[in-house]
């Protein structure tokens, strides 16, 4: 069973980023980077959806129903009763986790095929859509004008459907502290969008308002 404490925010993040300045790892051009890939967080949105109880997960799907086309790397859809995450933060603990070599999970109780993203009635499903971009660290117009069309397509065009974005730990100082990133983030997370932090151990911080991530204490579960 998880146990948990309530810690602030920021020393949370202290937690999620400590020692990474001094561990840095070499790429194949002789550089040094501390941030995650893409294709680290896209494994870890995998064991994240996971642990949050979806049933079904598809990779790189493309959504076409609005008037902006898209591409998700990875999709998750559960039952619409488990619609809301009830931990605000998740540490992984299983160390011997193998991820799922499967494209496509077993289909949900009740699902029938049709068209379109959605697997049946999609009233019955909510779907969690993931945006990945592991550095944000200064203010990119062109990302969040993209992440802004994509939130805004996704409200009026789908049903029961979250957009998270995914990033590296390490972007949240520049999120809390550069303002046209802080105030822009703001702006988004109140129409609805949702973030999720992670480091290179895997642990998670999860938050669905801007507040939390700024003000309020938060429960922290694991060891």
């Amino acid at each position: 069973m998880s146990t948990g404490r309530m810690m602030s925010v920021r020393s949370l993040f202290l937690r999620l980023n400590h020692d990474r300045t001094s561990k840095k790892t070499s790429n194949n051009l002789g550089g040094n980077d501390i941030w995650l890939t893409e294709r680290q967080l896209v494994v870890g949105a995998e064991k994240f959806i996971k642990l949050s109880g979806y049933q079904k997960i598809e990779f790189n799907q493309t959504f076409s129903q609005g008037g902006y086309q898209f591409t998700s790397p990875i999709v998750g859809y559960r039952s619409a009763i488990q619609d809301h995450l009830n931990e605000t933060v998740y540490r992984e603990q299983d160390k011997g986790y193998t991820r799922l070599q499967n494209q496509e999970a077993e289909p949900m109780e009740d699902e029938q095929k049709a068209s379109g993203v959605f697997g049946g009635d999609a009233s019955k499903i909510t779907t969690s859509v993931f945006i990945i971009n592991p550095k944000i660290q200064d203010y990119d117009l062109g990302f969040f004008g993209h992440i802004e069309s994509i939130l805004y397509d996704i409200i009026d065009s789908y049903e029961n459907t979250n957009l998270v974005l995914v990033t590296d730990s390490l972007s949240y100082l520049s999120i809390i502290t550069k303002e046209e990133i802080s105030v822009t983030v703001e702006n988004l997370m109140g129409e609805g969008l949702h973030l999720l932090f992670m480091n290179e151990k895997t642990d998670y911080a999860f938050f669905e308002k801007y507040d939390d991530i700024i003000d309020n204490p938060i429960m922290v579960y694991g060891v």
